[in-house]
């Protein structure tokens, strides 16, 4: 019998701003920046189950699967530090 690593959860830092920027609502308890909006800009990258909740501290939370989960997780990254700058209003 041969297992094999189908997905791996990772997480990043964030910083006090993203954070902040991340976990904004509106006055009606709507996320202002919600998951499907970065999972927008992943696409079609094999990246799910995103998570950045008060909860979970100060860090993004994402899971990469598939044959190339490498590959996969260095431009996901890309785009996470593209998107986080932006939310800090750092221009790339």
């Amino acid at each position: 019998m041969k297992a094999e690593v189908v997905s791996v959860r990772y997480r990043i830092p964030l910083t006090e701003v993203q954070a902040e920027k991340l976990r904004r609502t509106w006055p009606n308890g709507e996320p202002f920046y919600p998951y499907e909006k970065m999972e927008r800009y992943l696409e079609p990258l094999l990246v799910e189950d995103l998570n950045w909740h008060h909860y979970s501290g100060d860090y993004l939370y994402f899971t990469v699967y598939g044959d190339e989960i490498e590959a996969t997780l260095a431009d996901t990254l890309k785009v996470f530090e593209e998107r986080l700058a932006l939310l800090e209003g750092k221009r790339r």
